[in-house]
């Protein structure tokens, strides 16, 4: 069953006194709101199977650090494994999505079996291109599993009018949706749908650590710490000057 962003402003204005949430072409601020949910969820540190790819298309070379693969659904790794002539699989333990690794001795004494990957460089649609450390000593099967590019919603029906999200889990997007939408209407009922959505996101998700679940919450809930701050500046000022 596909769920809308249609469905999701019908069902969020019937809590906010059916405020216009899709206002002209652009069908704003409906259409920013649901962007920056899906990619919120569909983003690391959040991994989820339905979402999930595998490649093993390409392998390494003895001596050779660096490799591009052709995959335009890419957004983010997860796991990366390396097959031996032998058939052995070895995992490769530290997997960067957004640190570098810098280049590798290709002397032939000190190429090994690789330990850490990283995406080096990534043209989102197109290709990634991932370096090992060290350089590899010999032909691996490489196989890389990775998280999908979420396509943009920008209509409100239709294929591209519809969650990428299964509506398993619309208890998440749809309450962050309605916390979102009750924001816009300055409803103080806003941040109680909000963590509702966000409490549903951290039970369904899978494998985060709560060093991991910590830094999520506190960057979500600090843009609304930095916006009460500022609206408590602007008050006091305004108090100051007498307005």
């Amino acid at each position: 069953m596909a769920y809308t962003v249609q469905q999701s402003i019908s069902y969020a204005q019937t809590y906010c006194n059916y405020l216009p949430l899709a206002v002209g072409t652009g069908n704003e601020p409906a259409l920013s709101i649901a962007n920056e949910i899906q990619n919120m969820i569909l983003n690391a540190p959040f991994t989820w199977g339905w979402n999930r790819n595998e490649n093993s298309a390409t392998s390494t070379a003895a001596g050779t650090q660096d490799y591009t693969l052709t995959l335009t659904d890419f957004s983010f790794l997860e796991k990366v494994t390396l097959t031996d002539p032998n058939g052995v699989v070895h995992q490769v333990m530290d997997v960067y999505n957004t640190a570098a690794l810098g280049l590798g001795d290709v002397t032939t004494a000190q190429q090994a079996l690789p330990n850490a990957v990283s995406v080096q460089m990534v043209t989102f649609g197109t290709s990634v291109k991932l370096r090992f450390l060290p350089v590899p000593d010999q032909v691996y099967v490489i196989n890389v599993t990775y998280q999908k590019l979420v396509t943009p919603l920008s209509t409100l029906t239709g294929g591209t009018g519809t969650w990428a999200i299964p509506v398993q889990y619309l208890d998440i997007y749809n309450n962050l949706f309605l916390g979102e939408a009750l924001s816009v209407a300055d409803d103080a009922r806003a941040n109680i749908y909000r963590q509702r959505g966000v409490t549903a996101l951290l039970a369904k998700s899978e494998g985060l650590t709560e060093m991991q679940k910590n830094e999520f919450l506190a960057q979500y809930w600090a843009r609304d710490y930095q916006y009460a701050a500022g609206m408590a500046r602007t008050q006091q000022a305004q108090q100051a000057r007498g307005v």
